[in-house]
């Protein structure tokens, strides 16, 4: 069995979540993918399986284009896109995060 451990503080992913989320309304969301990108590096830095620790390298602009096609398809289909886009969305997640070591 699979031990999990996640070592992060509240204070450090509030910090976090409050710069990502006036950023990304100043700029109209289109900061979003770097934004969301920089929350999962805290939080793959701060998880731990069995004692290794999980390393997040998806990036901004890797997610940018696919996460604009989401967004319009989304709008487009009144919301009716949304769960494929959320798979796509979960995919690119977790194909971008490895181990540390």
């Amino acid at each position: 069995m699979k031990e999990f451990k996640f070592e992060g503080s509240g204070f450090g992913y509030a910090w976090l979540l409050i710069w990502t989320t006036v950023v990304s309304f100043l700029t109209f969301g289109l900061f979003f993918p770097w934004a969301y990108s920089a929350q999962q590096r805290w939080i793959c830095s701060n998880t731990y399986v069995d004692g290794r620790q999980l390393k997040f390298t998806g990036s901004g602009m890797g997610f940018f284009f696919q996460w604009v096609i989401i967004m319009v398809l989304t709008s487009i289909t009144c919301g009716l896109y949304a769960p494929w886009g959320y798979c796509q969305f979960k995919r690119w997640e977790t194909e971008n995060t490895h181990f540390a070591d």
